[in-house]
């Protein structure tokens, strides 16, 4: 090849690549984290299990009331009991033992005095003087939570492979599980490209150069958000902004991206004469994995395998685009890379039924605003025209984005949504019309 002759490679519109082909191919060539480490469960919210995590012990180590009320000697229901103090709630040794004919106050959760075995309900006794008053028969171990009742040695919490979640750690420090075996995060690092596109850093500069012709760095730091919002056990720990030239790129990736699991490049995707991404590919002795996804919107989303095992991951520009990336692509991504089998929140948490017929050709991401009627998730997509790449600020109009899957929708139809504001709540049909009157 001559000085300046540019090495011809395949351009990315040869072959677009189905979207589960394109998760297939990456878990098949990128291997998932192996380290591993042990975090107390208060550190550990968002981070992938690894290994099964069960009781140390049981729990409770001695009988808990579950009401409030008396501890009391089932032998001495009914009768009349003097009562003799209290048992407080954090403590196992209580300095009171329930004898016959006595009884102990108890709150929820409380552990029950030597002697006593079983609760009564304050609302079924009657108070006389320092005594209670009990009409009934109360059973051996009624109304308490006996040693192991919410868990038993050894028992299975939550599985290998679970994000644990807050509410996981309220429940896990209830019976004290302290420690918890996860998986290392994911390390990230984000390249946005783009010549014309610069980093905000104050409002009165960012108006100025954006109305001057200038374009804010957005898509990069809505991928960011993204991960940390939807995939915490991963961690973005370079963003950078870099001009579209490969030299540079190149230069950055092989410095200055060191020992990272994954590089998202956003931008500079597009075709050209020379691919920007296979040429890039090719000077970094990288494996293209795929070149282009069988989807509009995003349609640019492509992958390449590093000769270190880090994987390259190209998403567009455009960042309602590089949002369909994430949601169909990186976000099942960074499960198979962290080892999950189940995460926490999903990003597309909810169905909505379509207020009117939709087609599309190929999977995409629609606009829609939402509401609530009758009950029901209703999508009404925005018109075509503010759907259109150029028209970002329609963002602002949505409250949602619709995963388009077929190429035909009827009214009613369900589709899956990513709710990003809270739906309205439409009036009923009768009131409506009041109220249009």
């Amino acid at each position: 090849m001559e000085a300046g002759e540019e090495k011809r490679v395949p351009r990315y519109l040869e072959k677009l690549t189905p979207v589960k082909e394109a998760i297939d191919i990456i878990r098949k060539r990128v291997k998932p984290v192996e380290d591993t480490v042990v975090l107390p469960v208060w550190e550990a919210v968002g981070r992938v299990l690894a290994e099964d995590l069960r009781s140390p012990h049981d729990f409770p180590p001695r009988p808990r009331a579950a009401y409030d009320g008396y501890a009391v000697r089932s032998e001495d229901t009914p009768g009349k009991l003097k009562v003799i103090g209290e048992a407080p709630i954090g403590k196992v040794e209580i300095e009171y033992r329930v004898e016959p004919g006595t009884a102990v106050y108890v709150s929820t959760g409380a552990y029950l005095p030597d002697g006593a075995d079983t609760v009564v309900p304050e609302e079924a006794v009657r108070l006389e003087d320092g005594y209670i008053v009990i009409d009934k028969k109360f059973e051996a171990g009624k109304n308490i939570d006996p040693v192991g009742f919410y868990a038993r040695r050894g028992q299975v919490l939550l599985p290998k492979g679970y994000v644990l979640t807050e509410l996981d750690v309220v429940g896990l420090l209830d019976i004290a599980v302290t420690r918890a075996k996860v998986f290392r995060e994911i390390r990230v690092g984000i390249i946005a490209t783009g010549t014309e596109l610069f980093e905000p850093s104050s409002p009165e500069e960012a108006e100025k150069r954006i109305l001057r012709g200038e374009v804010a760095e957005t898509t990069a730091k809505l991928i960011e958000n993204m991960i940390a919002r939807y995939t915490p056990w991963a961690r973005v720990v370079k963003r950078v902004l870099l001009p579209d030239y490969i030299d540079t790129i190149e230069w950055y990736i092989k410095r200055q991206m060191n020992n990272l699991d994954l590089v998202i490049m956003t931008g500079g995707t597009g075709p050209s004469e020379v691919d920007p991404f296979y040429k890039l590919a090719d000077r970094l002795g990288a494996e293209v994995l795929f070149r282009g996804l069988f989807v509009r919107g995003g349609r640019p989303t492509s992958a390449a395998l590093l000769p270190n095992g880090t994987l390259l991951l190209a998403l567009s520009g455009h960042p309602v685009s590089a949002l369909h990336g994430f949601l169909r692509l990186l976000y099942h991504v960074l499960k198979h890379m962290g080892n999950v089998e189940r995460a926490g929140e999903p990003p597309i948490p909810a169905y909505a039924a379509l207020a009117q017929p939709l087609k599309s050709k190929r999977p995409e991401p629609i606009k829609a605003k939402l509401y609530w009627r009758d009950g029901v998730l209703v999508a009404e997509p925005l018109p075509r025209e503010r759907q259109l790449s150029s028209v970002t600020v329609s963002n602002v109009e949505a409250d949602g984005i619709l995963l388009v899957d077929k190429n035909e929708y009827d009214a009613g139809d369900l589709v899956p949504v990513m709710v990003y504001r809270e739906p309205i709540e439409l009036p009923k049909e009768g009131k409506r019309e009041e109220a249009e009157e």
